[in-house]
């Protein structure tokens, strides 16, 4: 058994509280590294022990100690490993090939892909991290699970000491080749193979990702908050929330045309009944329209503000006074795999009746606040699913038109 290095055992002993800040700041940029690993600098034995040391203080299933990690520094194995990752991953050089100059928004990542399978056995050491198991479809998976935080520990403790990695998952597709190359026994799944090296310096930042406010629920799947609750209770002053989302085979370019259609919601929910742009004018920020709604025998008309607009992709409004709205209603797509995923969200604002109704009375204001976004959940996700349905069929009379022509 390998001794832990003793500057960590030293550290993990310690009671000494952590610097919080430089603890977020390992995790915020521990990037999946590619195209900046260092091919050409050693890496020592030691700092794979440290690392998958620090990997196996990772939580355990039932403390079951069944990881186990292969390290191939070999050049003729990594050649071969190379190449069945080249052979399994030859889509991303023709995605990467395909979207080289465009623009588009994971033009990048393919190139940085791509770059990967060109270069994966040039990686000083190449770690698979494997356990003791066979996934038997029981949805039962807690064996595997356990492997899930340990390399990604290992992730951290490698950007610590100035070395990276990425995930990566395609020799799962050639287990049987994999095996027989390395001597893997029967009964053993290897589960992400890492390419391992020092980075061409270590200036890593965080990436754009949504706050944890749009990506977070509380009690209910898809309620938000805009802010954190002083007492964990849903209040208006927190800028309480509704998010539905749906997955469509559509592309954006089907989807855009009925998101963006003031008319939509009236199509396929129940409040809204019409609506009427207030200027011919191209749709942009500060353009307005006139919306009716009804519920019951109670009907209304509110002038709606367009307060974001980014063609193909953001569609946002806000109901009624903009300094006191009575809420802010948002519909997104984006690439999503072949498709798009489609997603609906809406806050709410001090101008509602709901509004009025819930600071009536603090003791009721949880209970009236969620009563409402039920009612908003029901109707988004009524939406979204008319959305979905309208951009796939006119996906479809597209692709029939061109198959045609």
């Amino acid at each position: 058994m390998t001794a832990p290095d003793s500057n960590a055992a030293a550290g993990a002993n310690s009671a000494t509280p952590f610097d919080v800040a430089e603890a977020d700041r390992l995790l915020m940029t521990t990037r999946a590294v590619r195209r900046r690993l260092d091919t050409e600098r050693p890496v020592p034995d030691q700092v794979i022990f440290d690392c998958i040391d620090a990997a196996e203080q990772a939580p355990s299933g039932g403390n079951d100690a069944s990881r186990r990690w292969l390290v191939i520094r070999d050049p003729e194995l990594k050649k071969r490993c190379g190449e069945l990752y080249a052979e399994s991953g030859e889509f991303m050089n023709h995605i990467a090939d395909r979207l080289d100059g465009t623009g588009h928004d994971k033009e990048q990542v393919f190139k940085s892909s791509s770059h990967l399978v060109q270069h994966f056995a040039d990686a000083p050491v190449l770690v698979i991290a494997a356990i003791w198991g066979i996934h038997d479809n029981s949805g039962r998976p807690g064996l595997f699970d356990s492997v899930i935080q340990s390399g990604w520990s290992f992730n951290l403790a490698l950007r610590a000491r100035g070395l990276g990695s990425t995930w990566t998952t395609m020799l799962n597709a050639r287990t049987d080749e994999l095996a027989e190359l390395v001597g893997i026994p029967p009964g053993v799944t290897t589960i992400v193979t890492f390419p391992v090296a020092y980075t061409k310096g270590t200036d890593f930042s965080a990436v754009a990702r949504r706050p944890a406010s749009e990506i977070t629920y509380f009690d209910q799947w898809g309620f938000t908050r805009e802010r954190a609750s002083e007492d964990g209770t849903a209040r208006l002053a927190d800028g309480p929330g509704v998010v539905c989302e749906l997955d469509s085979d559509a592309r954006p370019a089907d989807v855009w045309p009925v998101i963006s259609d003031i008319e939509m919601p009236s199509r396929f929910g129940t409040e809204l009944i019409g609506a009427e742009w207030q200027s011919d004018a191209p749709v942009a920020e500060g353009s307005t329209f006139t919306g009716t709604n009804k519920i019951g025998d109670r009907e209304w008309q509110v002038t709606n503000t367009v307060t974001a607009y980014e063609e193909g992709k953001v569609f946002e409004w806000t109901v009624g006074d903009l300094d006191k709205p009575g809420g802010i209603w948002r519909l997104e797509v984006a690439e999503q795999g072949r498709g798009s995923r489609i997603r609906f969200s809406a806050r709410m604002g001090y101008g509602s009746p709901t509004a009025d109704r819930a600071l009536s009375d603090p003791d009721k204001e949880e209970k009236t606040l969620n009563f409402r976004r039920g009612m908003w959940k029901e109707n988004m996700q009524k939406t979204l699913e008319g959305v979905k349905v309208e951009a796939e069929e006119a996906a479809a009379v597209r692709r029939s038109e061109r198959s045609s022509s």
